[in-house]
Formats: structure tokens, sequence, C-alpha cells
């Protein structure tokens, strides 16, 4: 699975200041997965933000999955560039190079010393 398309996964510059989240609702992806890793069920969570999904746990997980992958590892993308998928694909590649490059920009003290 290509995480960069996984459509429940949104990022926007004005939604939780460009960071990952779900669907575009204010939940970013590190604070359900936090959720996940503190030992929350799935049915905890959802009792507590009924906003959120059973699905949005598994885009979450793919695209965390996605994130860690080595770079050689990446599922390959298909190839007619006027499929939805390809499409797709590629937004979520220039979506996650735009934050990458941002985060970057923003923890290194020898570009950007302030």
């Amino acid at each position: 699975m290509n995480s960069l398309a996984i459509p429940r996964i949104t990022i926007h510059p004005a939604i939780c200041d460009g960071q990952p989240t779900v669907r575009g609702l204010r939940y970013p992806v590190w604070q359900v997965l936090e959720w996940l890793a503190s030992g929350l069920s799935a049915d905890e969570i959802l009792a507590a933000h009924p906003a959120l999904e059973p699905e949005d746990f598994r885009a979450c997980l793919a695209f965390a999955a996605g994130r860690l992958k080595p770079l050689g590892h990446v599922a390959e993308a298909p190839q007619d560039e006027k499929s939805e998928q390809w499409l797709l694909g590629r937004q979520g590649q220039w979506l996650a190079e735009q934050e990458f490059l941002k985060q970057l920009w923003e923890r290194s003290p020898a570009i950007n010393p302030a």
C-alpha cells in the first residue's frame, strides 16, 4: 500500500499546523497512534471521540508504516498517468515531501537560526 495516497489521511497547512490528520478532523495521526500505543482499545477511543471511525485506525497505522519503510521498499505506483490512483499517489508524494522539507527547515539551526 502506498502510504502517501491514503484518502483518510489529510495534510493541510491550516489544520494542525500541516500535520497529517484523520480526514481533516483535527485528530493528528500521531495522537491516534499514541492512544493505541498507550493500550486504549479502539472501542474506548471511539467512545471518547465519536467523530472517528474504525477505518481511521487502519489508515493511521498504514500511514505510519509507509513513512517508516526504507525508500527501496516503497510500492510501485501505477504507470497510467491518467488514473486516479496515480494522481492521488503523486499528490500524496508532493504533500509528504512538502511536510518533510517544512520539518527539516524548522529543525535545522544552521539554516534557520530562529
